[in-house]
């Protein structure tokens, strides 16, 4: 073999493993934007604004309306789902199911006045009187609870890692950036915001139910 031919090899050589080392670093990159995306994301709630005051009306319209099929296609994102937390009477614990579609609705709206506070249901199982929510009206706030993350965490403890860090972050992101909005025996839901559009992404059957 020429020097000729030999230094040929090893320029070659060189010139191969060069672009292999670029990209192992741009894939290492990109693998770490992806983490970085997913671990990082700064999990904020935004303020309430008038479109999001606007969103809630045009549900509350849908319900009054009874418009199931157009609650499902705009107000339940395909990607993420709807949660619903609920209480097994017998057991006494919370379980939660996921589904793709809310099953029924209520037309049961007695007000369109949306105020920024909290409302308590009191189950009151001595006195009637006091059976109920405690204001009238529509009420969101930002006191959304744990329940999902805590369940998810909770059952992967006990039974090996049912739910991956993914569906955590989803829950994470449901509970930290989401607003509850009461409607006063009807429904207790959060709307969250995704893809720059207000969802419902999880309802609450927990907060009413007296079941001891």
């Amino acid at each position: 073999m020429t020097v000729k031919s030999i230094l040929s090899i090893i320029i070659f050589t060189l010139f191969i493993t060069s672009c292999s080392r670029n990209q192992l670093s741009q894939d290492e990159e990109y693998s770490d934007e992806k983490t970085s995306f997913f671990t990082n994301k700064e999990l904020k709630r935004e303020a309430v604004s008038q479109v999001l005051l606007s969103d809630i009306n045009h549900i509350l319209f849908l319900l009054k309306q009874n418009d199931l099929k157009t609650l499902n296609s705009r107000f339940i994102n395909k990607q993420y789902g709807i949660y619903e937390i609920l209480k097994d009477s017998e057991k006494n614990i919370l379980y939660f199911e996921k589904k793709l579609q809310i099953d029924e609705i209520r037309n049961e709206v007695d007000s369109f006045d949306i105020k920024q506070e909290e409302a308590i249901f009191d189950c009151s199982p001595n006195d009637d009187a006091n059976y109920g929510w405690n204001k009238e009206g529509v009420f969101i706030s930002a006191n959304t609870k744990s329940y999902l993350s805590d369940l998810m965490k909770n059952a992967n403890l006990h039974n090996l890692n049912t739910y991956s860090q993914e569906d955590i972050k989803t829950a994470n992101i449901i509970e930290n950036t989401s607003y509850e909005v009461i409607v006063p025996y009807n429904m207790v839901f959060y709307i969250t915001k995704l893809e720059n559009l207000w969802y419902i992404t999880l309802i609450d059957k927990v907060k009413t139910d007296c079941s001891e």
